[in-house]
C-alpha cells in the first residue's frame, strides 16, 4: 500500500466569539495525512464518516467501504457494507464495549459491528414511531451505555435508548425554534450526560439535558468565529470542549460547553492542513482531532494542544 503521510504545522486561528471577548487562543502541533481519491486499500472515494477504538481508526466513504487503519494511517483491512443501493451510512461510532457502531442511514438502522464488519446486532427499523427510524444520521453513547440517535426525515428529532436497547424517549421536530430541527445532523455527549446536536440547516448546535430538556443553542449561518455553516459531525475533547465539524465552512471550530468559540483550524484547499467539505470527525486522547476530508479524498490528523507529534512515514 502506499501510505502518504504529510506533516505540517497547522496553526489554530484566534476565534475570539463576541460572547467571550476572553476566548482562548488555540494552537495545534503537527498534523499528519493520507489517502489519495481511488478504491484501492488506503484509498478513499469521498470519506464520510470516521471513528476510532482501541488504536484503530474506522473510516467509510462513498464506495460502500469501511477501512481499518492504525493510529498512524497504516491499512489494516476493509469490508463492503451489504447494502448500499439506497445510499451510505453517515456516521461511525463506537460502543462502550467496543463495537463499531454504524448509523445506516438510508436503511433506517443503526448496526453493531465487530473490528473485522462482521454484523453483530441491528437497531432500529423503518417508521416514524417509538424506536423506528427514517433516516438515522449518528448515534452516540453516554457513560452508563445509553445510545442516543439522531433521526430525520419524517420529523426531526433524537431517540434515547437504554444500554439494552429498549427505547427509552425521543424529542424534537422539525422546525427554527428552540427544540427543533432542520436536518438534525450529528451528536455528541459531554461528561455530564448533555447532548449537543448539529443542527445543520439551521446553522446551530443545540444542547439538551439527557432527558431531551432544551438547555441552550448557538451559532448563526456566518463565517466568523461563534457562526457556522452546514455543521456536520461533533465530537467531544478534553474539558468539554466541542468540536464542530462546519461541512460549509471548510473548518474544525472548537467550543466550550456555554456556546463559547475557543478556537478555529483548516479553511478551503487542497494543501495539508487545509479542508475540502469535511464531514466527519473523532478525537483519539494523546493524538488529537482524524477529519474525513471529504473532496480531498483523504483523512488528516490536527494534533491538539499537549499532543505528541505524529510520525511520518511512507
Amino acid at each position: 500500500m502506499r501510505l502518504r503521510v504529510c506533516m505540517v504545522l497547522a496553526l489554530l486561528l484566534a476565534a475570539g466569539c463576541g460572547r467571550a471577548p476572553n476566548a482562548r487562543q488555540a494552537s495545534a502541533g503537527p498534523a499528519a495525512c493520507w489517502g489519495s481519491v481511488g478504491t484501492g486499500p488506503g484509498q478513499f472515494l469521498k470519506p464520510r464518516a470516521i471513528a476510532s477504538a482501541g488504536g484503530q481508526i474506522f473510516v467509510v466513504d462513498m464506495s460502500g467501504r469501511i477501512q481499518r487503519f492504525d493510529l498512524d494511517g497504516r491499512w489494516q483491512a476493509e469490508w463492503k457494507l451489504e447494502e448500499t443501493s439506497h445510499g451510505f451510512p453517515s456516521a461511525l461510532t463506537i460502543a462502550p464495549d467496543g463495537r463499531l457502531v454504524v448509523a445506516d442511514t438510508h436503511n433506517h438502522r443503526v448496526l453493531f459491528c465487530n473490528a473485522n464488519g462482521a454484523v453483530l446486532g441491528v437497531l432500529g427499523k423503518e417508521g416514524g414511531g417509538a424506536g423506528e427510524l427514517t433516516y438515522a444520521t449518528d448515534a452516540k453513547f453516554d457513560r452508563a451505555g445509553n445510545l442516543y440517535v439522531s433521526d430525520h426525515g419524517r420529523e426531526d428529532r433524537i431517540l434515547k435508548f437504554d444500554a439494552s436497547g429498549r427505547f427509552v424517549t425521543s424529542w424534537g421536530r422539525s422546525g427554527d425554534k428552540p427544540g427543533e430541527f432542520h436536518r438534525v445532523q450529528a451528536l455528541a455527549v459531554d461528561g455530564e450526560g448533555c447532548v449537543y446536536a448539529a443542527d445543520a440547516a439551521n446553522h446551530r448546535v443545540q444542547k439538551f439535558s439527557p432527558e431531551g430538556a432544551f438547555i441552550a443553542s448557538w451559532g448563526a449561518p456566518g463565517h466568523g468565529p461563534g457562526e457556522l455553516l452546514y455543521p456536520y459531525a461533533l465530537a467531544m475533547t478534553p474539558g468539554n470542549i466541542l468540536a464542530v465539524c462546519e461541512y460549509g465552512n471548510n473548518r474544525i471550530q472548537l467550543f466550550d460547553s456555554n456556546g463559547h468559540s475557543v478556537g478555529m483550524f483548516g479553511g478551503p484547499g487542497r494543501a495539508p492542513g487545509e479542508l475540502a467539505s469535511p464531514r466527519g470527525i473523532a478525537y483519539v486522547p494523546g493524538r488529537g482531532l482524524y477529519v474525513a476530508d471529504v473532496d480531498n479524498h483523504r483523512v488528516q490528523l490536527f494534533a491538539l494542544p499537549g499532543a505528541p507529534a505524529a510520525s511520518a512515514r511512507r
